[in-house]
């Protein structure tokens, strides 16, 4: 007969360690460089797109007169000023991967078309009224290129942003203007056929820029693409410094 064995002791149940896996403390440098990179670039847009205004109401109150230097001063400012925080957004974004900054640029490139719109709409009325000297003309279709300008600037921000939703308003007015000029040099008693360069220039201009955001034929693609290249270049650095594939 065989002895029988003795029993397998008890061994208590496993305690499971609740605490978790340990953490490294550290600060994620990359997140606050993309938050300080937002607010500095956010700051330098909004100061430069709040003083292009003032010098726009500066402008259409016949601010142009004597001061071309102070003038010439105030456009150099407010360019310098824009180019920078474009520059420092477009590293917040691109670099590092900020997912809010995009949102509010959104915001910021649909207010510009409200101004560029609102703008056109006033040199609309100042062209119909023609008292305006070829200084002031000048100056009209200046700042509507220069408004058409920053809002391509800040396209060029987002990654695969579209463009031609803000063509539609363009070409609304751009139609607008086509009628006020076909009452005003047809209807009208007394035409002044040298003001008519001046309304179909900027006719001619801005409805052929809205066509060209409309028709979404790739213009822009070359920048877009260099842009991008320049930060992925950067970052397949970044990776390979780390030890990354």
């Amino acid at each position: 007969m065989t002895t029988p064995k003795d029993p397998l002791p008890k061994v208590p149940p496993f305690f499971e360690n609740k605490k978790g896996p340990l953490r490294k403390k550290g600060v994620d440098t990359r997140g606050m460089l993309s938050i300080a990179t937002m607010l500095v670039s956010l700051a330098a847009l909004t100061v430069s797109m709040g003083g292009a205004a003032k010098l726009v109401f500066d402008v259409f109150d016949d601010g142009l007169a004597d001061n071309l230097e102070g003038l010439l001063v105030k456009v150099i400012v407010l360019g310098f000023s824009f180019f920078f925080g474009w520059g420092i957004g477009l590293v917040s974004i691109r670099g590092f991967g900020n997912l809010v900054y995009p949102l509010i640029i959104k915001i910021y490139a649909w207010s510009c078309l409200v101004a560029v719109g609102i703008l056109y709409i006033k040199v609309i009325q100042k062209l119909y009224i023609q008292k305006y000297d070829a200084m002031h003309f000048w100056a009209y279709l200046v700042m509507l290129l220069g408004g058409l300008f920053v809002l391509i600037c800040l396209h060029l921000l987002i990654e695969e942003h579209d463009l031609r939703p803000f063509a539609i308003p363009l070409l609304i007015i751009s139609v607008l203007q086509l009628f006020v000029i076909v009452f005003r040099y047809v209807f009208d008693a007394n035409p002044n056929g040298l003001m008519l360069f001046a309304d179909l220039t900027i006719f001619i201009v801005m409805i052929s820029i809205s066509a060209l955001m409309l028709m979404h034929i790739g213009i822009l693609s070359p920048m877009r693409d260099q842009i991008g290249n320049l930060f992925s270049k950067k970052q397949d650095s970044e990776n390979y410094g780390n030890g990354g594939s």
